[in-house]
């Protein structure tokens, strides 16, 4: 399986923007208040220091700084390439130094993507955080207009963010097994060091995440609201390069698909309830499992215990087989649906229904 984002620099670990869960009226709301304060300051006066946290686009960067940063982008690609670990830790941050082992794991494990494939810059973006960072750590790149985003701006979310300033590359890899895109994280310490490394397929059973767009309004226009709903997610997760990005067309898809989606499906961390074979199950939440042979469902529900396995694994398969029951349009979308049965203490039990055989080579 592909490991879909890697995120190895400690401080970065809280910075897990959530798309598709009910939030997009919240994101719209934010865009007119930054409007709106910015006018503020034109007209109180108020000190520029509110202002400190910012970030720069390709465009708006200094031309000595740019060239930097995307040169060292380059270069960690082509390290990576070669498998060259030791090369891209000697030029790492510290807190990166003693936890390599998740870099070469990725490159490992990404290898058909990496392998002989060739690299396009896509964008690049300057963060500075100013000398006291805002705790949502929310950057905002670019334009934004009256309806919020336009088509050259972003969003990034990296609440807890040291002080410093950062550069974030993104790259688009073509040319191996599947395209892959490819996001470097730089922080200015005596030159720009390394301080984290994303990749993430562009495609899915060899689809790219417009196709996936496109299937997913299809299935929103037949009012089969679950495999609608699948598509979206697979949509965004394809088209965004790390998880903690905003774009016009991401925001986008998460505003169409919170248009749809199921009661029966979590959503902004919550459990819902949900009654098949005479029980109620606690479904905890789902997600979308996609290589370029498989799509899966996975489901997660909370039991009180897993000691017993077989019957834990029975009621697991129970539970997939009547979601399958009950959706059966769902054999038109994925391959499988996993059930897990978690409990408190960390038990983990699956069952596994079939519905389709993964593509072939």
């Amino acid at each position: 399986m592909l490991k879909r984002s890697v995120h190895l620099y400690e401080r970065f670990s809280h910075c897990i923007h959530r798309p598709l869960d009910g939030k997009s009226g919240a994101k719209q709301m934010k865009y007119s208040c930054l409007k709106a304060l910015s006018s503020l300051l034109l007209l109180t006066g108020l000190p520029a220091a509110l202002w400190a946290q910012s970030c720069q686009t390709r465009d708006e960067a200094p031309e000595q700084i740019k060239t930097a940063v995307e040169t060292g982008a380059q270069k960690v690609f082509e390290q990576a390439a070669k498998g060259d670990v030791n090369g891209m830790k000697a030029n790492a941050m510290p807190s990166l130094q003693s936890g390599f082992d998740g870099i070469a794991t990725a490159i490992s494990d990404n290898k058909a993507g990496i392998e002989g494939a060739r690299s396009q810059l896509r964008a690049s973006f300057l963060l500075d955080t100013g000398a006291t960072p805002a705790p949502d750590g929310r950057f905002y790149c670019g334009v934004f207009g009256a309806n919020g985003m336009t088509g050259g701006s972003a969003e990034f979310d990296l609440p807890g963010l040291p002080a410093g300033k950062y550069a974030i590359v993104i790259q688009d890899l073509t040319g191996g097994k599947a395209p892959f895109a490819l996001t470097t994280i730089f922080q200015d310490s005596g030159g720009w060091k390394l301080a984290g490394f994303y990749i993430r397929p562009e495609s899915a059973i060899g689809h790219d995440g417009l196709w996936y767009l496109e299937r997913a309004r299809d299935f929103k226009g037949k009012g089969q609201a679950h495999s609608a709903w699948i598509n979206y997610v697979t949509s965004w997760d394809l088209m965004a390069p790390v998880t903690f990005i905003e774009t016009r067309l991401l925001s986008k898809i998460t505003q169409e698909s919170n248009s749809i989606h199921p009661k029966d499906i979590p959503g902004g961390g919550n459990a819902v309830d949900y009654s098949a074979n005479g029980k109620t199950y606690k479904i905890l939440s789902m997600s979308v499992i996609h290589n370029e042979k498989t799509m899966d469902l996975s489901i997660k529900y909370s039991v009180p215990s897993t000691a017993d396995f077989n019957a834990t694994q029975a009621d697991a398969r129970n539970l997939a087989n009547a979601y399958v029951a009950q959706y059966p349009e769902l054999k038109e979308v994925v391959n499988n649906v996993w059930t897990h049965a978690v409990d408190s203490s960390g038990g983990d039990v699956a069952g596994l229904v079939n519905l389709k055989p993964a593509a072939k080579e």
